[in-house]
């Protein structure tokens, strides 16, 4: 997550990330216009998910994300409203901070997927901030479950082993600094779910 420019998405890519991430949240240090955004989403393959952050978006605000970026997903933190989700015209992830909103992660409705991410009164996603994930709802299905929260090579192994999550979110864990990636710590982290996974297939 927090791509803002082509050539760290391409690195991304390159070392077999499946998701970019991209934060359309004005607050944030990662914050990229989504016409900057649909500039990159254009020069990407085709088979890279593009995911768009938004924060406190009301429907029509979604629309206009999605239409003016070209993202093939949403992320949403704090929708405003009622939001139908099964009329915004792509995925919709929920994103979930876990010391405020851990009781409403048992009621996503019709979402795709459910973040869950640490809490900062200040940041939405990025912090760099770990949280206990033994927080977390044992009703929510493995397979719908993105992991945020301080994920880095160091402790990256830990989350896979003990939460195994669908997808791993990561954004300072990755980057040198914010909105600019760390080519080797994004490789690490990628060798160390590759070895994952394949031990994983053995053991089957």
């Amino acid at each position: 997550c927090g791509i803002t420019n082509l050539e760290d998405a391409l690195t991304c890519i390159r070392y077999g990330v499946d998701f970019l991430g991209f934060n359309f949240y004005p607050g944030s240090p990662r914050y990229i216009p989504p016409e900057d955004a649909k500039k990159i989403i254009g020069r990407l393959p085709f088979y890279i998910q593009t995911v768009g952050i938004l924060v406190r978006p009301d429907f029509e605000k979604i629309w206009e994300i999605v239409r003016n970026s070209g993202v093939s997903a949403v992320q949403i933190y704090e929708p405003e409203g009622a939001i139908d989700f099964t009329k915004i015209p792509v995925p919709a992830i929920l994103g979930l901070r876990i010391e405020t909103q851990i009781k409403k992660i048992a009621r996503t409705g019709n979402v795709t997927m459910v973040l869950v991410d640490s809490f900062s009164c200040k940041q939405f996603g990025g912090t760099g901030k770990t949280f206990d994930w033994h927080m977390i709802p044992e009703n929510i299905l493995t397979e719908k479950l993105i992991l945020a929260g301080g994920i880095h090579a160091e402790n990256i192994g830990d989350a896979l082993n003990e939460i195994n999550p669908a997808v791993i979110d990561v954004a300072s864990g990755s980057e040198k600094s914010p909105g600019v990636k760390d080519p080797q710590k994004i490789k690490k982290m990628m060798q160390i779910i590759t070895e994952h996974n394949l031990e994983a297939i053995q053991n089957e």
